[in-house]
């Protein structure tokens, strides 16, 4: 019998918390799954159910929702396949009054087995604590920024200065500004409270960066990201944590599509409908590479910041323009990632200060796990990775020669034009004669202008004598324009 004709089991599962309804299937290619059997039990007691009920081998579908990793591990640990479904392939396959989780169940196994549509990716382990880590930074700034809106408000509701700093000086400011008031104990309770809350959010944001910073230094596809304008540490942390295995993308534009920096697509017959940037896609990778995006044009000057000014210098609309740098940066993400040269490379000067920021953040113990003492040794080579060593190209620069070729001085080849030839000898006045060739410039690799040539002593005095007549002075000076 050919392997497409042969009987698959097809399991629906519906999980809830606490709830698992199943509905075991056998599905043969080109036709409905046929039910077999439908099963009610629990979250604790899977792993018996699927022991006793479930053929081995057969194949779990269920529908994305906040525990559905979690029961693919456990369904791949005891040797079953689990896929997970978008949470909209449900929408239309049932009337609104016959819906219930059997039902739902049944359904996902008829999903799969007609048009097999688009799967969920499961991250690993490894990589699902890294999306914690960012979640959890990102939940940490929001709460540190919503109780400092707090204290701002307060203090304008009291009548107080507004503290013009911010993080944990801004606490200082406020309680010299009350001191200076003289409050009673039981009127600063209900601050202290506040700024104590304060303090212990922007700890915890703190820690969430140091975590950050501590992978990146392990991880070389985050600091492969980090080469990429407009990237740093968030940025690059959230992208290889989101992305895990490149792999999965073929081209950079799956990667843009992931996403969400790709132009909408609604078009139909005459109408040609809207190109604006697609709704859909991660939010969260996408705000951070627009707010990259935004640093590019404000500050760098590779070449894809030069390319947004003119866009926006011909009349592009400066949104459009951030979107197509952002959607820019993404593509070079993704040749950062699959192990290929940046096509527009952030300068070393830039990387390097990028890299001792997370260097700083990450701490000494986290620095010196990695072998380093010093955080210049571990930028220089990390650097040397990525960049071409200084000291090489210093080196290539001052070749010397050997006795025994008749091979010219450096500053002789290092020009692309001859070099100066000593002028002929004239009449000029002494201390001119004897102008030989121009020195080179090693950092443009190009000849130095030669220094003007000062006239004698005996002429500036001449020339200086307010006595001497305005044509004797001019002829003594040089050829003039109105002469």
């Amino acid at each position: 019998m050919d392997a497409e004709n042969q009987a698959v089991s097809l399991v629906g599962m519906d999980a809830h918390s606490e709830k698992i309804e199943l509905c075991v299937t056998l599905w043969r290619h080109g036709s409905d799954p046929k039910i077999v059997r439908q099963i009610t039990t629990t979250l604790e007691a899977m792993e018996k159910t699927y022991a006793k009920q479930v053929p081995p081998g057969s194949t779990t579908v269920l529908e994305a929702s906040t525990n559905s990793f979690a029961i693919v591990r456990r369904l791949e640990a005891i040797g079953q396949t689990a896929v997970v479904l978008p949470s909209d392939v449900l929408a239309g396959m049932a009337r609104k009054d016959r819906i219930n989780d059997r039902i739902d169940a049944a359904n996902l196994a008829a999903a799969y087995a007609r048009s097999k549509p688009r799967t969920v990716f499961v991250p690993s382990v490894e990589y699902q604590h890294l999306r914690d880590i960012f979640f959890g930074h990102r939940n940490a700034k929001k709460d540190s920024a919503r109780s400092g809106n707090r204290l701002w408000s307060f203090c304008g509701n009291h009548g107080l200065r507004l503290p013009k700093v911010s993080f944990k000086r801004k606490a200082e400011t406020i309680r010299a500004n009350v001191a200076e008031h003289g409050w009673s104990p039981q009127e600063r309770m209900h601050l202290e409270i506040m700024l104590k809350r304060y303090a212990g959010e922007l700890e915890t944001r703190e820690q969430y960066v140091q975590l950050m910073a501590q992978t990146i230094l392990r991880n070389e596809s985050m600091l492969r990201l980090l080469t990429i304008p407009g990237i740093a540490l968030i940025t690059a942390f959230a992208l290889a944590a989101f992305v895990e295995k490149i792999e999965r993308f073929e081209s950079a534009s799956n990667l843009v599509s992931y996403i969400g920096l790709n132009p909408n697509m609604n078009r139909s017959g005459t109408n040609k409908g809207s190109n604006k940037v697609s709704r859909f896609g991660r939010r969260d990778l996408k705000a951070l590479l627009v707010e990259g995006a935004q640093s590019v044009l404000r500050s760098c000057k590779t070449d894809t910041a030069k390319w947004g000014r003119r866009k926006i210098a011909a009349g592009k609309k400066k949104n459009v323009a951030i979107c197509a740098v952002a959607r820019k940066m993404t593509c070079h993400a993704w040749h950062a990632l699959k192990g290929h040269p940046v096509p527009d490379l952030e300068g070393e000067k830039a990387f390097r200060c990028k890299l001792g920021k997370i260097v700083r953040a990450a701490g000494k113990q986290a620095l010196a796990d990695l072998g380093y003492s010093k955080p210049g040794a571990y930028i220089d080579a990390v650097a040397a990775r990525f960049y071409t060593p200084r000291t090489a190209t210093v080196a290539a620069q001052t070749v010397q020669p050997s006795a025994d070729t008749a091979t010219p001085p450096p500053a002789a080849i290092a020009v692309d034009r001859p070099a100066m030839t000593a002028l002929p000898a004239t009449n000029e006045p002494a201390g001119t004669e004897n102008i030989g060739a121009a020195p080179i410039n090693p950092r443009r690799n190009r000849a130095v202008k030669p220094a003007r040539p000062q006239r004698p002593a005996d002429v500036l005095q001449d020339s200086a004598d307010p006595a001497s007549p305005p044509a004797l002075r001019r002829t003594q000076r040089g050829p003039n324009k109105a002469a």
